[in-house]
């Protein structure tokens, strides 16, 4: 695929995905807005809006910005202050939303940070792997320290309560090591302690316990209260039931107009857009994803220098494990979290985030030459594969 054919794609999907969420997140807060003395279109407007700046920002990076300046040694520590210094004004200034500890609110207009730090944190561990690779491979400390500084936001993330988004931070970084070429004994320690970590938040949070307990029976927890009752869940799958092949129509989805589904517009978006158009347009949402994904990794493998594949791999990556993750939470096969989907939930910090990673897709892809000149390759047992 040309190199402007590859970022015009994956900038019209995004569009086209975004454009779609406006209209979703209006047909399922519709209602919600009414009862909470809002006006009906309040939302839908904020997501308009924060569409508008997410584009403006992706064609100004595909325009002006140069990827690998970004990731040079001038703006690399820039960009990791800033992602901290986001994920810290959180645990001091932050509200807890949802049993989580993710959002300022600022004149009436809320924030989630670690939206724009995980963008930040890919850039950066991109940028100093390259710049830092031949001590790196050379010196276990020099690795060491990589570890560190990719796990520091990582915590403050857990520490606001949001495991997914750690979890996701954590996988990306992960593939992105994976690539490098670095034997995977290498990798080893700091993967068993990034494991342990999650562990941990899991076994020391009760509730976190129940939404494991949730998958397995939902039905048992259907009645219980707060955040250890499967009511959502269960109401998703009516959703879903409800849909049927072609759906109910736009605006006709009953489990958001009768406030069954409560976050119809944001943490249960797949089955508001599955019980509204369908299992034909839940088919066509997904696809969208894999030709997101198909898009990323294919500017990844052609990109000829090893920052543009880490990026490239890491936003991808970034934007395709949080759909995975939402439509796996709507579908019962993953605990309950607070992962928007990708361009469709509403949420402008997240909106907003997304197109920051589609700006640098374009901006790698416009400067892809016509074959790779730099191999992925990973070592198993002293070997290259």
């Amino acid at each position: 695929m040309d190199k402007r054919a590859a970022a015009l794609s994956i900038f019209l999907i995004s569009l086209v995905l975004s454009l779609a969420g406006v209209v979703f997140v209006y047909t399922g807060s519709y209602f919600w807005c009414l009862k909470h003395g809002l006006h009906p279109y309040s939302y839908a407007l904020k997501q308009a809006v924060a569409l508008g700046i997410g584009v403006t920002l992706s064609l100004l990076i595909y325009k002006k910005v140069d990827y690998r300046k970004v990731a040079s040694e001038k703006f690399l520590w820039l960009l990791y202050g800033s992602a901290n210094l986001f994920l810290l004004a959180v645990l001091f200034f932050g509200r807890e939303i949802n049993n989580s500890k993710s959002w300022i609110v600022i004149g009436g207009f809320s924030l989630q940070p670690a939206e724009f730090a995980k963008v930040l944190v890919i850039l950066f561990v991109s940028g100093y792997i390259q710049y830092k690779w031949s001590d790196i491979q050379n010196d276990w400390r020099d690795f060491a320290k990589l570890m560190v500084l990719a796990f520091i936001p990582v915590i403050l993330i857990l520490l606001e309560k949001d495991l997914g988004s750690a979890m996701i931070l954590s996988i990306v970084i992960f593939a992105i090591l994976f690539i490098t070429g670095l034997n995977l004994r290498y990798i080893v320690i700091p993967a068993l302690f990034g494991l342990g970590l999650f562990t941990f938040a899991v076994v020391t949070a009760p509730y976190r316990i129940a939404r494991i307990k949730i998958l397995l029976d939902p039905e048992k927890y259907y009645y219980t209260s707060g955040k250890y009752s499967s009511y959502q869940l269960v109401q998703a799958f009516v959703a879903f039931a409800s849909g049927g092949l072609t759906g109910m129509g736009i605006g006709q989805g009953v489990q958001s107009k009768f406030l069954f589904l409560t976050f119809a517009f944001s943490d249960f978006m797949f089955s508001h857009v599955a019980e509204e158009v369908g299992a034909v347009g839940a088919l066509l949402v997904v696809i969208a994803y894999f030709g997101i994904l198909f898009l990323g990794l294919s500017i990844a493998d052609r990109s000829d220098e090893m920052v543009g594949k880490f990026m490239a791999l890491g936003l991808t990556l970034y934007i395709f494990l949080e759909a995975v993750v939402h439509i796996g939470v709507n579908l019962g096969l993953v605990p309950t979290t607070g992962i928007t989907l990708p361009f469709l939930s509403m949420g402008g910090s997240s909106l907003i985030a997304n197109f920051l990673a589609v700006g640098f897709l374009m901006s790698i892809a416009k400067g892809l030459p016509s074959e790779s000149k730099v191999k992925i390759r990973f070592k198993v047992r002293g070997k290259y594969a």
